[in-house]
């Protein structure tokens, strides 16, 4: 794994800034969601996801779990705001990097 890590090319300096504004203006979508100021939030475990249904942004918000597109869009989407079930299988689907079936199945198994 440390070899897969050293052998990696590392990101450029371009790949780099686009990474850190999507996280910034998923943290002001948060915030604006949240209706506080994003100074007032504690925000963990970030983490930019890019698969075939676009980018998103996953992380904790004040020990609340969130997805976010780093432009608003999708609106954001808290634990909390969805039912239980909806959010794990969103959560799943996209930001643990189960494959559409596994979530599903997750999803259905919740239900019962």
């Amino acid at each position: 794994m440390i070899l897969a890590l050293l052998l990696r090319p590392p990101l450029s300096l371009a790949q780099q800034q686009s990474e850190e504004s999507a996280l910034q203006e998923a943290r002001a979508a948060v915030a604006q969601a949240l209706d506080r100021p994003s100074t007032g939030l504690s925000f963990e475990g970030l983490k930019l996801v890019q698969d075939k249904m676009g980018t998103l942004v996953c992380g904790v918000v004040n020990g609340k779990r969130f997805l976010a597109g780093p432009d608003g869009k999708p609106p954001p989407q808290i634990e909390g705001a969805l039912s239980a079930s909806m959010f794990d299988y969103l959560w799943n689907a996209r930001c643990r990097g189960m494959s559409a079936s596994a979530a599903e199945e997750t999803f259905k198994r919740e239900l019962k």
